[in-house]
């Protein structure tokens, strides 16, 4: 778990590094909206984190079916709520950022982030999610590996991009979403294979 966490520090350097070159205002959006994106996180978060203990019961007690159950329905709320929060996102992510800040291009980038960045909230929850139950088996490579996956789904990409003439700051959040969901498809696939080797 906090390999998992190592990680999403290399992530955000990367994405610091990739964006160096757009000015202070686009570094402090990209900051205001990961912060804001981050207490948008804490609901799945909990489920998440609270996912465990209910999973390792169970599973300590050979109750499998009640494992199953567990990953199902906590996917299932902490999807439902990612997809609410997305919608608000789509909605108004300005409101959010003006809360904290004055300056409009500060504003506009942390706005766009939220947008953008906003389409891999139900992804993340998945994660959230599966990471939380690859603990309560007492197995979390799975989750540690998908996580890394992102070293390639994400940031070589993003070196890259980082050398190109064209590069825009939408770029970067897009590349960013469709890595999220190849984890989160990794994540599943990899959740379901630990499932049928510990569960039956």
């Amino acid at each position: 778990a906090g390999g998992e966490f190592g990680f999403m520090f290399l992530y955000m350097a990367a994405i610091y590094w990739v964006i160096r070159d757009f000015g202070a205002a686009a570094q402090a959006g990209f900051g205001l909206g990961t912060r804001l994106m981050q207490s948008i996180f804490l609901p799945a978060m909990g489920i998440a984190f609270a996912t465990p203990p209910v999973a390792g019961q169970n599973f300590g007690a050979k109750q499998f079916g009640r494992v199953r159950e567990t990953s199902s329905r906590a996917s299932a709320i902490s999807v439902g709520l990612m997809i609410v929060l997305t919608l608000y996102c789509q909605w108004q992510p300005q409101w959010l950022a003006e809360r904290f800040t004055s300056d409009p291009a500060v504003i506009a980038v942390a706005g766009e982030f939220l947008r953008l960045i906003s389409w891999n909230f139900a992804a993340s929850g998945i994660i959230f999610t599966c990471s939380g139950i690859f603990q309560g088996l007492g197995h979390t490579w799975p989750a540690l590996g998908s996580t890394a996956s992102r070293l390639v789904t994400f940031m070589l990409p993003a070196i890259w991009l980082s050398t190109q003439p064209w590069l825009e700051l939408h770029h970067v959040w897009y590349l960013s979403v469709a890595s999220v969901w190849t984890q989160a498809a990794l994540s599943v696939f990899l959740l379901f294979r630990v499932m049928r080797a510990k569960l039956g």
